[in-house]
């Protein structure tokens, strides 16, 4: 059994944790995980303190609840061990708060003996497990170990959701266009790295899907990726975004906020539009890289980070620097590896798959048919919003053909000169297959298509498939092969 230093509490409760040969045995290996103690008693703290360091744990210790908030609002904790009985705000209301939080720490909450009410309502708040004062340090050493264990796989269970719910890596870049497959040949070939990539292109051409491909892909697939554009910010706003700001830094700055390079810190930092940051922004980002430091807004502590960096850029970089207008030694610290991805209009092979692609995306179970006429318009079109602009037709056109084919009148009118103008609609409208107004499940699909062709020959020549052939000019076989494809008979 463990020795216990106990004290007098309010009620005449002994409280302690024991020191001696017991103490944090073998159950557990701590690695390089936080724990912030939490507790009124500095007796308790150091002791709590001294034998999870022995451990190899890093012990942040705070004495109020409104100390322990302001922890972990500074920097996240792998665990927390929280005493109920704390001046000012309790026990009870920081760990509402953690949760509310949604940081994800395990907390550990210390009672004082038979306090069994405490505990239970501390477990359905969503404690992870509790201790009675006097502390048995064999119990601690099990529960602690158990709770950074928790916080780990609950997330590496995070993590993967988050990898599924956005298809990995190179699994949403469609197409085969000798442009784009060089890209994603330099994107591969830099991803295991941790170099810098800069990612220059038109708006709309995908760039953040490259980034995360590159995050998801890459040595840092394990930690955050963060992303932040630098257009939709203004300066001020933007500086405390990257950075954080401490409380009382400015007007409405009520609280500490970490910025997006803590969140960022051992992963990926997204820097979207980078070409539009305010020249004084521009030093203070060197800096951050040069230096891998930060300081928040309002502060004088120099942060330590470690972030890997993908900027993207829809403007020329190297000419806003003849310009002036952007700092070179910036430009040349965002361009280690720098990757154009082409524009969809050099691209115009792609457009079809990635149509599809889309699709299916907006409507999983049964993609929308679509008619010849509409893929002519989308591959005669110039799309200079790129991607995002083929994403937002297609949107567009799935809502206002409901559960029929999408059709040329679907289009935006930006799109219905694209192909043909009047002659191309009317020739959607003379083809065979084309929608009968008495029959709203009629196909529309290319196969259809051929088929009714098909029919239509072979009708035609009064059943002589070698005509029949001829006229199509297709081989005897071949069309002997489509008919068994399409289960149609075949004239005697």
């Amino acid at each position: 059994m463990s020795d216990a230093m106990p004290r007098e509490s309010g009620g005449g409760v002994g409280t302690g944790i024991g020191v001696g040969a017991g103490a944090l045995g073998a159950e557990f290996s701590a690695g390089a995980a936080r724990i912030l103690v939490v507790d009124d008693e500095p007796a308790i703290r150091r002791l709590l303190g001294f034998n999870l360091q022995r451990r190899g744990f890093r012990v942040e210790e705070a004495e109020s609840g409104e100390a322990a908030l302001a922890v972990l609002e500074r920097r996240p904790c792998d665990l927390v061990l929280l005493d109920m009985a704390l001046p000012g705000i309790g026990g009870m209301e920081v760990l509402r708060r953690i949760r509310q939080s949604g940081a994800g720490v395990p907390v550990i909450v210390l009672t004082a003996h038979g306090s069994v009410e405490n505990a239970v309502e501390a477990m359905k708040l969503g404690a992870f497990d509790f201790l009675s004062k006097p502390i048995e340090t064999e119990r601690l050493a099990i529960a602690v170990g158990h709770g950074i264990e928790l916080g780990r796989l609950s997330r590496t269970v995070s993590d993967l959701r988050q990898r599924l719910s956005s298809r990995r890596a190179f699994a949403q870049v469609v197409g085969a266009d000798g442009a784009l497959r060089e890209t994603v040949l330099l994107i591969e070939k830099v991803t295991p790295t941790d170099l810098t990539v800069l990612l220059q292109g038109e708006s709309g051409t995908g760039k953040e899907l490259f980034a995360r491909a590159i995050h998801d892909e890459g040595p840092r697939r394990d930690r955050p990726f963060v992303a932040i554009n630098g257009a939709a910010l203004a300066e001020t706003l933007l500086e405390s975004e990257l950075f954080g700001h401490e409380r009382g830094a400015f007007t409405g700055a009520d609280r500490l906020r970490r910025g997006k390079f803590e969140l960022a810190d051992g992963g990926t930092l997204f820097l979207d539009e980078i070409g539009e940051i305010s020249p004084v922004l521009q030093v203070k980002l060197l800096r951050a890289l040069q230096e891998r430091v930060i300081t928040r807004v309002g502060g004088a502590e120099a942060i330590p980070v470690d972030v890997r960096i993908i900027a993207a850029t829809n403007r020329d970089l190297a000419e806003l620097v003849r310009e002036g207008r952007f700092r070179e030694d910036l430009y040349y610290r965002l361009s280690v590896f720098p990757v154009t991805i082409p524009p969809l209009r050099r691209r115009r092979s792609d457009i079809a798959a990635l149509a599809r692609h889309v699709l299916q995306e907006i409507r999983p179970e049964q993609s929308p048919a679509v008619h010849p006429a509409v893929m002519e318009r989308l591959e005669a079109y110039a799309w200079p919003g790129n991607v995002r602009e083929l994403q937002n037709v297609l949107r567009r056109a799935v809502v206002l053909a409901g559960e029929e084919a999408i059709r040329t009148e679907h289009l935006p009118p930006a799109l219905l000169g694209a192909a043909g103008g009047e002659a191309g609609e009317a020739a959607e409208r003379a083809a065979p297959g084309a929608r009968d107004e008495h029959d709203p499940h009629a196909l529309t699909t290319l196969e259809e298509l051929e088929r009714h062709h098909i029919q239509r020959a072979i009708a035609a020549c009064g059943g002589n498939l070698s005509q029949a052939a001829r006229v199509l000019g297709i081989g005897r076989t071949t069309l002997y092969r489509k008919l068994e494809q399409y289960g149609e008979p075949v004239p005697a």
